[in-house]
């Protein structure tokens, strides 16, 4: 791991970043082809069961020390995680992946823009706004209402997870709060999911390297990137390129899954995804006069 972390070192942070999020959405899209057999939920529980395991065991040394230390923090993660991760899932069974990634931005952009009265801002809003405007007609007959709610719901939970993050991340190493919460949010799961998906896997070995992959290329890879990134990239930048998150996500659904969006569909991702672009270029700016 060290060797491996040395080797990444040497790679630049725009380029680590770039694949965080390609590899989420490849992720993302791998879990799509097994709702059939394990469902949402199921799905979900072994991804965050297996990506515990995985950064636990590298944090192994660290973990009495963290519980001890926040355990309320490393909970409330867990909680929002679970809740978040479900209702993605949810929205993903129902919806292409673009438009549900797309609907899921406007949490994280509207805490970004919660407290600023700026023009710019304010243009970024009309422009997310216009963008769920030309969504809203297929609600009801291309788009179903329920995968909208769950994707309206995933956006909320997702400001609740930056929020966690933020203020756990003041008293613990990320690694090591991020695997336990994970682990906290598969105990939450597993009433509800847990012993079917077990099941499942029982009754479908064959389905267990993509449910690693799942865990992998969802949870380990995108945390790795994005934390080695985060260490020499600007916020403001690191704002930019997450927010191509919805347009990757739309042309990793197309390639890997075949899901079609209509030219409405698409200058909708583009205009939410220029909104978030514009909140995080005004970060440079404000980061450049301070």
């Amino acid at each position: 791991m060290t060797a491996a972390t040395l080797r990444l070192d040497r790679v630049p942070p725009t380029v680590l970043l770039l694949l965080a999020v390609i590899s989420i959405q490849l992720g993302s899209a791998l879990a799509i082809t097994l709702f059939p057999i394990y469902g949402p939920l199921g799905v979900l529980f072994l991804r965050l069961a297996i990506g515990s395991a995985f950064l636990c065991l590298i944090y192994r040394n660290a973990l009495g020390a963290a519980i001890r230390k926040a355990p309320l923090g490393i909970a409330g993660l867990g909680l929002v995680m679970a809740a978040q991760s479900g209702l993605h899932y949810e929205a993903l069974s129902r919806l292409p992946l673009g438009i549900a990634v797309s609907i899921e931005f406007l949490g994280p952009l509207a805490l970004a823009m919660a407290t600023s009265r700026r023009l710019q801002h304010l243009l970024c809003v009309l422009m997310a706004a216009a963008g769920i405007a030309l969504l809203t007609p297929a609600i009801g007959t291309t788009l179903d209402p329920v995968g909208v709610a769950f994707a309206a719901g995933a956006a909320s939970a997702w400001v609740g997870y930056i929020l966690a993050s933020q203020r756990l991340g003041r008293t613990l190493e990320g690694g090591v709060a991020v695997g336990i919460g994970m682990g906290f949010a598969a105990l939450l799961v597993f009433p509800i999911a847990g012993i079917e998906a077990i099941a499942q896997l029982a009754a479908h070995p064959a389905t267990l390297l993509s449910i690693v992959g799942i865990a992998v290329f969802s949870a380990a890879i995108p945390w790795l990137f994005e934390y080695m990134a985060l260490k020499s990239l600007p916020a403001w930048k690191f704002g930019v390129l997450v927010s191509l998150e919805p347009v990757v996500a739309t042309l990793v659904g197309l390639v890997a899954l075949a899901e079609a969006v209509g030219w409405r569909a698409w200058i909708a991702i583009l205009l939410i995804t220029l909104a978030s672009i514009g909140v995080a270029l005004s970060g440079r700016r404000k980061a450049q006069r301070g």
